[in-house]
């Protein structure tokens, strides 16, 4: 493979796009970035103008609302006078809270109290008639008698009277309106012209107060007072949705933008018009952008030159390394990497043709270590199946001895138990008739007395023998099988010493083989003869059952308990060879013994053993 050839000159066309793509990135991304940035900044900036304009005509609104609300305050202190009453004939009271309204009113012309149907019932000042002939103050009267709120008039013109009106319904105690407080001000007095001048507005931005009708109540420039506003339209629909509104406007081109921010009064359909006719801010902004624009695509194409200088200049030798890595990754250890300069990438060349010998020399010496290896592993896995052959085998020595061991007791115990039932039980029965006899030819005396106390012994002895014979081989077992066989050695065992003994086991349906049945019985004889001599009992309970195949028998009683775990054989005692026995016996027919017991909670032993293939029961 040479360097020359169709698959190297693709695959340096390949790396020199992947190494111009990624110094691109690298020199490009930040300028992207960068630009991006700036861009969201001015959009943020442009923003957050717009946020401050809004707090400004709010601010305007605001202030605004304040003396409506004043005023409002001011009426409504009429309406809530006492004694006022438009219904009665007394217009005193009427008149006393006009005259304190008036004199703390600074923007009123004048103050009424009008009835429902509209009809002047007292005014101050007196010189001040009530036209109640205006249309639309009857209607914005009627609105207000009929919503029961205070109500705002738009601006209303008589002739040369330009008049705001203020209505304030007078509730009587079951809160029906009774009539209105009309409060009229003076849209050209000093203070309500003046109300826009208290807040501070920039050169550029020119504040109006501006009602439903499109009026201009009150403006930050002369000569603009009672015109109509040019945003009469945007003034309607900022009402209508009760919402404050903002339109940026671009005058033509090249103009400076300009901005337009509408806030709305809580208690006047009256809105607040904020127009800013040049935006310097905004128009910095806009020129930033645009140099943005142009210096965008020229800084991407002296980026796009230089990456792919940079790539030209660092293809070919990578080319190089990347063939020599290959045939290393490939196995081909043998080929050295020509040098490739005294540069960095001359010096990767370099620790790369190092790492090839090492790797070389590391595999050779990993093949000698794993075929060592595997030697010695073949060796030990026969040494361990050897030991694992001797240790089964011990296993089933020791299992057929022991087997062997407790077929011997139970032959052993059975040939003792037929031979003194054979000879001693019989002989003990002869005895004790011939003393029964013998007692019965002599006359009553001391000696007669001493044959009755010696036959009562013999029949002792002879009950004694046949209990000895019955715990060395019950016939029981022989007859009826395990279940009865356990059943009847319990009661015979620990009924006598005052336990109670309680026994669910059901009625046998087979028999288990016999080597499996002594093996078993044997288990709980144990357990019961434990329980008799030390537990001091007063319950027990002997549970067997059938589960899954298995047989399991539960010996529970309520006695003293013990630690099994201090329980173990040892070279000086006989402790614990009772447990060791009932596990051997249970573990030869293929089952398993658990004990759960502690000091103080008596103790539980269970016997679990499968039961044969064949289906037998107990």
């Amino acid at each position: 493979m040479t360097v020359n050839g169709a698959d190297d000159r693709e695959g340096w066309r390949r790396l020199q796009v992947r190494v111009f793509v990624l110094i691109g990135v690298g020199v490009l991304g930040p300028l992207v970035a960068l630009g991006a940035a700036s861009w969201g900044s001015l959009s943020q900036l442009s923003q957050r103008l717009g946020e401050e304009r809004q707090l400004v005509a709010a601010s305007f609104a605001n202030k605004v609302d304040d003396v409506v609300r004043a005023n409002l305050e001011l009426l409504q202190g009429v309406a809530a006078a006492p004694r006022v009453d438009p219904t009665d004939e007394d217009v005193a009271p009427e008149y006393a809270a006009l005259r304190a309204a008036i004199s703390n009113a600074h923007l009123m012309r004048a103050i009424f109290i009008v009835d429902v149907a509209g009809r002047p019932i007292a005014q101050e000042p007196p010189r001040e008639p009530l036209d109640a002939t205006n249309a639309r103050l009857d209607a914005a009267a009627r609105q207000a008698a009929l919503d029961g709120r205070p109500t705002v008039t738009n601006l209303i013109v008589d002739g040369d009277r330009l008049s705001l009106y203020l209505l304030v319904p007078i509730h009587d105690f079951r809160g029906q309106v009774t009539g209105l407080v009309v409060g009229e001000l003076d849209p050209r007095a000093a203070g309500f012209a003046g109300v826009l001048r208290t807040l501070r507005a920039r050169p550029a931005e020119r504040v109006e107060l501006v009602d439903g009708l499109g009026h201009v109540l009150a403006t930050t420039e002369p000569g603009r007072q009672f015109a109509r506003s040019e945003d009469a339209a945007a003034v309607a629909d900022v009402l209508r949705n009760r919402v404050p509104g903002e339109d940026d406007r671009q005058a033509a081109a090249g103009a400076a933008v300009g901005a337009l921010v509408l806030a709305p009064l809580a208690r006047a359909p009256w809105v607040i018009v904020l127009r800013e006719a040049t935006n310097e801010s905004l128009t910095a902004v806009t020129e930033f952008r645009r140099r943005l624009l142009i210096l965008g695509p020229i800084l991407l194409g002296l980026g796009s030159l230089f990456a792919w200088g940079a790539a030209r200049s660092v293809t070919r030798p990578v080319v190089l390394l990347t063939l020599a890595a290959e045939r290393i990754g490939a196995g081909e250890l043998s080929d050295p990497i020509p040098p490739l300069g005294r540069d960095e990438v001359g010096r990767l060349g370099q620790a790369l043709d190092a790492m090839r010998v090492d790797l070389k020399r590391s595999l050779d010496e990993v093949a000698e270590a794993n075929e060592l290896l595997e030697r010695r592993v073949d060796e030990r896995t026969r040494e361990l199946a050897r030991l694992n052959r001797e240790l089964q085998e011990r296993e089933q020595w020791r299992g057929q001895l022991l087997t062997r061991v407790i077929v011997a007791q139970e032959d052993e115990r059975k040939r003792i138990a037929r031979e003194l039932h054979d000879e001693t039980s019989q002989t003990l029965s002869v005895l004790a008739m011939r003393l029964e006899t013998a007692a019965a030819s002599l006359p009553d005396g001391a000696v007669r007395e001493r044959l009755a106390n010696a036959k009562t012994l013999t029949v002792r002895a002879l009950d004694e023998l046949h209990r000895l014979i019955f715990d060395l081989r019950p016939s029981i077992l022989d007859d009826l099988g395990l279940l009865p066989a356990i059943r009847w050695y319990a009661e015979r065992t620990l009924a006598p010493l005052g336990v109670t003994v309680r026994c669910e086991c059901p009625d046998p349906e087979r028999r288990l083989p016999p080597e499996m049945a002594i093996a078993l019985f044997r288990v709980v004889q144990e357990a019961i003869t434990n329980v008799a001599r030390h537990s001091g009992a007063e319950t027990v309970l002997i549970q067997c059952a059938l589960e899954d195949g298995e047989l399991v028998i539960e010996i529970e009683d309520d006695g003293r308990g013990f630690e099994p775990a201090a329980v173990s054989v040892t070279g000086e005692t006989a402790r614990g060879l009772g447990l060791l026995g009932m596990r051997e016996r249970v573990e030869l027919v293929g089952g398993h013994l658990t004990i759960d017991s502690a000091p103080g909670r008596g103790a539980h032993v269970t016997v679990r053993v499968p039961l044969p293939k064949d289906g037998a029961h107990a």
